[in-house]
Parts: structure tokens; sequence; C-alpha cells
């Protein structure tokens, strides 16, 4: 006789299917708590981004303004989420994301010469904020976070 009958103790191993259940609810768990982390690590991306993008915005228009000497007016409208910088015979629009508000930089100017008055701009995604401040008359900008 070829085949042998197998004994019952070999046909019952294996998963039973509540030890299914409880190991497919942990892995489900472990993706996603890691999801969650992958989340708030890409609102923190952007709010240093656009934090970054927004200092080196004032800055350059700065340098603009003093090789150019004109004045440029610097805003940002909150309802259509565009920054705006503006000078007699340019204007610049840069889209902000959705998730970001920034605070303190409406109708915000610098002469003619490159300078501005000290001023800190806020830059929040409601979980999280960031400060330039622009000190001196020459308008350097520095990182702040809270």
């Amino acid at each position: 006789m070829l085949f042998k009958k197998l004994p019952n103790k070999l046909k019952k191993s294996g998963f039973t299917l509540i030890e299914m259940m409880i190991t497919l609810t942990i892995s489900i768990s472990l993706v996603m708590l890691g999801t969650v982390y992958l989340k708030k690590y890409d609102e923190k991306l952007i709010l240093d981004n656009t934090a970054r993008e927004v200092k080196s915005s004032i800055e350059q228009a700065a340098r603009i303004s003093t090789i150019e000497h004109e004045p440029t007016i610097i805003s940002f409208y909150p309802e259509s989420k565009y920054l705006s910088i503006k000078r007699s015979h340019d204007y610049r629009k840069i889209k902000i994301n959705s998730q970001i508000e920034i605070y303190n930089l409406a109708n915000f100017k610098i002469s003619a010469k490159g300078s501005m008055a000290p001023h800190t701009v806020v830059i929040t995604n409601h979980h999280e904020t960031r400060r330039i401040r622009l000190q001196m008359m020459w308008g350097r900008a520095i990182n702040g976070k809270d």
C-alpha cells in the first residue's frame, strides 16, 4: 500500500480562527500606527518648507528693493492662500498649502533701501508653529519654533 493514513495529531496543526483574528488585528494596528506617524511627519515637513519659502521670499524681496531702489509690499491672503509680493512694475504670487495659516504678514512694507521695521511672522498648521523674526533695519530673518 503506497498511501498511509495520517495520524490525527498531524491534521490538527495550524492556526485556529481566533488565533488568526488576533494576529490580523495586531498586524493591522501596527500598520495604522505607522500611518498616523507618517501623516504627522508630512504635516511638519509642509510647515517647515513653507516657513523656509516665506523667509527666503522676504529676504529676496529686501535684496531686490535695495538693488532696484523700489519699495515692496508683501501680503498674505488667508481666503485664497496666496502670498503676494508687489513692486511698482512687478507682481509675484506664491501658493501656500491649504493647511497653513500665516499671521502678521498683511501689507508688510520693505523700503526702497531694503530696510523694514522689526517684525515677527507666525506660520502655523494648527498643531505646530514657526516664527520668523525680522530684526534690525536691514531685515535679517531668524527662524524660531514654539
